[in-house]
């Protein structure tokens, strides 16, 4: 008895030692360790040259609507919109025609129709933009209609088509489809493990998501990343960084190459602005917009398996992109987002943050219960703020360092709200919790 108890006493000794040396290495040399799983995409972590476009723009949403309600689904080991992406490369789809334009009644029983799955990106983009990400040759030739949803009819037979929908104009366009089937796309709705009950609900910024009744979302934390910024000016000066001129004041540098590229890299806030004087060309197509974007994203950091196009401004030439986790956005990362990049006959500049998530962690913190979005209006409401006066609003993950390791990152589920231009989360424009209570 006493032998086997020695033995007992070894091995936990032996188990407690290994521990330790593990949790060394994962704090110490991130590196080393892979996702431990799959937050926002169905494959493992790759290298970013091996994340396709596709991939970073793609659909963020999926709302499946079954017989009676509306619900915004997600499968945290299989990326719903991009598998249906996968799926639709299969199919022959004709030139989109346009249905309805300006209609509102119009447009909302079309995206509250039932047996239909919807997925929605979150910002317009082209039909030729989409049939490059299809490889679909159809709708690579097609002009620049934007839309920003596809709606594909799960039960009725005789609808052959698919529905691109723009939320911004109330556009409509109808694409006859060939050698599709909706079985696959069945299959995937069923394997959601998130499953929350929405209403899509027109206002006077347009459509809106309702969150029908509370909902409780994981909390995350994440080992995060940086460069030392000679990496960052080895891999933008693209030449021979000896002719670099530095300068330093209360801890921003500045790079100057030339009076041709500058980087400048705030250590204090970990925000780099990069500035490309003789990149002058302005993208003549939305199409190559998005795919200077794509090639500037991919060249700034070494993971973009999270990142996901959230807005592009064709007129303003300027696009942000957001890392993403679960299928919602993360916000106060930066007032720009993860990275910013605009075109300019002047040149082009990036913003971008030396802050990049890595590994996923064990949290310690519960799960965060919020309110219905009826309930987050009403609180609005009591502050002042009118319905009108949202121009968007958005569950999302909140942002917060630890204060005791600055690795580390807490992804923690809010509302946010853009009034006046301006993204906050709903505690700082009411003074009150969006958690239920």
């Amino acid at each position: 008895m006493k032998f086997s108890r020695l033995i007992v006493q070894l091995l936990l000794v032996v188990a407690v030692i290994t521990s330790i040396v593990l949790s060394f290495f994962i704090w110490t040399n991130t590196a080393r360790y892979q996702r431990g799983q799959n937050i926002d995409v169905s494959s493992t972590e790759a290298n970013k040259n091996e994340i396709p476009m596709n991939q970073v723009i793609s659909p963020t949403s999926v709302i499946w609507h079954d017989s009676t309600d509306q619900h915004l689904i997600y499968n945290s080991n299989e990326n719903i919109s991009i598998s249906i992406q996968k799926i639709m490369q299969d199919w022959k789809i004709n030139s989109p025609k346009l249905v309805s334009k300006k209609n509102g009644a119009y447009y909302q029983k079309l995206i509250q129709s039932k047996d239909t799955i919807q997925m929605v990106y979150p910002t317009a983009i082209t039909t030729g933009t989409l049939g490059y990400l299809l490889d679909n040759n159809s709708l690579k030739n097609e002009k620049s209609d934007q839309f920003n949803r596809i709606l594909i009819n799960l039960k009725n037979k005789n609808d052959q088509n698919i529905y691109l929908a723009n939320d911004n104009n109330y556009a409509v366009y109808k694409a006859k489809v060939k050698n599709a089937s909706s079985e696959p796309i069945t299959k995937l709705v069923k394997k959601a493990n998130i499953n929350l009950r929405v209403r899509l609900n027109l206002m006077k910024h347009g459509v809106f998501t309702f969150y029908v009744d509370p909902i409780k979302l994981k909390t995350y934390s994440y080992v995060i990343s940086g460069k030392q910024d000679g990496e960052y000016t080895t891999a933008l000066f693209d030449s021979n960084t000896n002719g670099l001129v530095t300068s330093e004041d209360n801890g921003v540098y500045t790079y100057n190459y030339g009076e041709s590229k500058r980087l400048v890299s705030d250590h204090n806030t970990e925000e780099l602005t990069f500035e490309d004087y003789t990149d002058t060309s302005v993208p003549k197509t939305q199409l190559a917009f998005l795919q200077r974007g794509y090639q500037k994203i991919i060249n700034l950091q070494n993971s973009v398996s999270n990142l996901r196009l959230y807005n592009a401004n064709w007129k303003e030439k300027d696009l942000v992109f957001r890392e993403y986790v679960e299928g919602f956005p993360i916000f106060k990362k930066s007032q720009f987002g993860s990275i910013r990049i605009k075109f300019s006959r002047k040149g082009s500049t990036e913003h971008f943050l030396n802050k990049v998530l890595e590994v996923p962690v064990p949290s310690d913190q519960a799960s965060t219960r919020l309110k219905s979005t009826t309930e987050i209006f009403k609180g609005l409401q009591n502050v002042g703020y009118s319905p009108n006066d949202v121009q968007a609003l958005e569950v999302g993950y909140q942002w917060e360092s630890e204060t005791d390791n600055e690795k580390v990152v807490d992804l923690k589920p809010t509302y946010y709200i853009k009034i006046d231009g301006h993204w906050k989360p709903y505690d700082e424009w009411t003074n009150e919790s969006a958690e239920e209570e």
